[in-house]
C-alpha cells in the first residue's frame, strides 16, 4: 500500500466502549504526591534523564510547529499551564504520563539545540499570537529576561508513587487521559509496562526481526506504527496466547493489560511465544495470502480491512497447532480458505461475534469456540 493511501486498513472494533466494568481496589493504594516545580527545573531533570519520555510513547508531529510555538509563548507571557502527571519508576526516575506533548515541546525548543550528536533540530518559533517580534527565534536567540521568565514559570506535578498497583495505575492513567491528544489504550500500556515487557512486544513488530517481517507480510503492511496500532495487535495476540479465552472478562483493554502483565521475564519462554507467533503469521499468509485476517463471505467480495477479532482468533489458534496439522492445512489451503469464507457466511454466531459487540464476553467466547470447532473438524475430516 502506497504512502498516500489510507493510513490504517483496519476495521474499527465495535462494542468495547460501552461495557461497564467494576474494578474494586483499596482507595489507600492510590499514592499521588503533589510536587511544585518550575519549567527550568523540569528541563534540568529532562536533560539529566531523570524525567524520561518513553521512546515508545514519542508521538512525533502530533503538535504542529505553530501549536508548539504558542505553548512556548504562553510561558513567555507567564500564563498558567495545566498540571503534569508522572509515574515514579522502580529506578526512581519519572516517566511522563500526562503532558507528553508539552514535555516534548520543551525538549525540542530548549534541549534540542541543533547539536549534531543528538541529530536534533531546534524549534524556531512561528505564528506567535502576541509576541510576534520573536517569530523565527530559537531558544539560544531569546533575550535573557525572556529565558528567565520561561524558566521561572511555576508548574504543578502529580507524581504517581512507586509501588502503586498496576490496576490502580491503569485506572489513573485512563481517567486523566483527557488532553487534546489523548493517549490510546496501547499507549497507556506502554507507559505502564516500561522494560522487558514492552521490549519483547516491540521485538515482534520490528522489521529487523523475523517476527516483524512475517507480521508485515501477513497483514500486508496495513497495520501502522503510528499511535502504536501495531503494538496493540501484538499485545492482543499475546494476551489471548497467555490467557485462555474462556477466562476472558471485559473490557478488552483491561484484558490485554492483564495479558501484557503476564509476559515472562525469561528468554526461553519469550522465544517460545515468538516462535509460535511467527508460525501463526506464516501459516495465515500461506493460506489466505493478502486476504489474511479480513472478513469475506463470498470469493467475489472486495477485500475488506483487517479485522482485530479475526486476527485474535486465527493468530492464537494457528500458533498452537502441531507441525503435522500445519502441514495438513498447507496441503489443503485452498479448501480451507473456501471453507472459512462459507463459515463466515453461514455461521451467524461467529459472524456476529466479529462484527458487533466484539468485546463482550459472549462474543469473545463464541468466535473462538466456533472457529476452533471448524478447525478441528476440517483437520479430522
Amino acid at each position: 500500500m502506497g504512502e498516500n493511501e489510507q493510513i490504517d486498513d483496519i476495521e474499527e472494533e465495535v462494542g468495547n466502549e460501552n461495557i461497564r466494568i467494576e474494578v474494586p481496589f483499596d482507595p489507600s493504594q492510590i499514592n499521588i504526591k503533589i510536587i511544585p516545580r518550575n519549567i527550568g527545573q523540569l528541563v534540568e531533570l529532562l536533560e539529566d534523564e531523570q524525567i524520561l519520555i518513553p521512546k515508545y510513547q514519542r508521538l512525533p508531529n502530533l503538535w504542529s510547529e505553530t501549536k508548539k510555538s504558542r505553548f512556548i509563548e504562553s510561558l513567555m507571557l507567564d500564563l498558567p499551564i495545566p498540571l503534569f502527571y508522572f509515574d515514579e519508576g522502580d529506578d526512581k526516575k519519572w516517566y511522563v504520563v500526562d503532558g507528553l506533548q508539552r514535555m516534548s515541546t520543551l525538549e525540542h525548543f530548549i534541549i534540542g539545540k541543533g547539536d549534531v550528536g543528538n541529530n536534533k533540530e531546534c524549534l524556531k518559533l512561528q505564528n506567535l499570537e502576541f509576541l510576534q517580534d520573536y517569530n523565527g527565534k530559537t531558544w539560544q536567540e531569546l533575550p535573557k529576561d525572556i529565558k528567565r521568565r520561561i524558566n521561572s514559570n511555576q508548574v504543578t506535578i502529580n507524581l504517581i508513587g512507586k509501588g502503586t498497583p498496576d490496576e490502580v495505575k491503569y485506572t489513573i492513567f485512563s481517567r486523566i487521559n483527557q488532553g487534546d491528544v489523548p493517549l490510546k489504550a496501547q499507549e497507556i500500556r506502554t507507559a505502564l509496562f516500561q522494560g522487558y515487557r514492552v521490549d519483547f512486544l516491540e521485538s515482534l513488530i520490528t522489521e529487523q526481526s523475523e517476527a516483524g517481517r512475517y507480521f508485515k507480510i501477513a497483514t500486508d503492511g496495513s497495520v501502522k506504527s503510528r499511535r502504536q496500532e501495531d503494538l496493540d495487535f501484538i499485545s492482543r495476540f499475546v494476551a489471548f496466547y497467555l490467557i485462555d479465552f474462556n477466562d476472558y472478562e471485559p473490557d478488552m483493554d483491561r484484558f490485554i493489560t492483564m495479558g501484557t502483565k503476564k509476559i515472562p521475564n525469561n528468554i526461553n519462554e519469550q522465544n517460545h511465544i515468538r516462535y509460535d507467533f511467527i508460525k501463526a503469521m506464516r501459516l495465515a499468509y500461506h493460506i489466505f495470502n493478502k486476504d489474511s485476517f479480513r472478513k469475506r463471505q463470498n470469493v467475489l467480495d472486495t477485500r475488506k480491512p483487517i479485522n482485530k477479532p479475526i486476527f485474535e482468533v486465527l493468530g492464537v489458534s494457528f500458533s498452537k497447532l502441531t507441525e503435522d496439522n500445519i502441514e495438513k492445512l498447507i496441503l489443503r489451503k485452498e479448501a480451507f480458505a473456501n471453507t472459512f469464507i462459507e463459515f463466515q457466511k453461514t455461521n451467524t454466531k461467529f459472524w456476529n461475534a466479529i462484527t458487533t459487540g466484539t468485546a463482550t464476553k459472549d462474543s469473545v467466547i463464541n468466535r473462538n469456540r466456533e472457529f476452533q470447532t471448524l478447525l478441528y473438524n476440517f483437520l479430522n475430516d
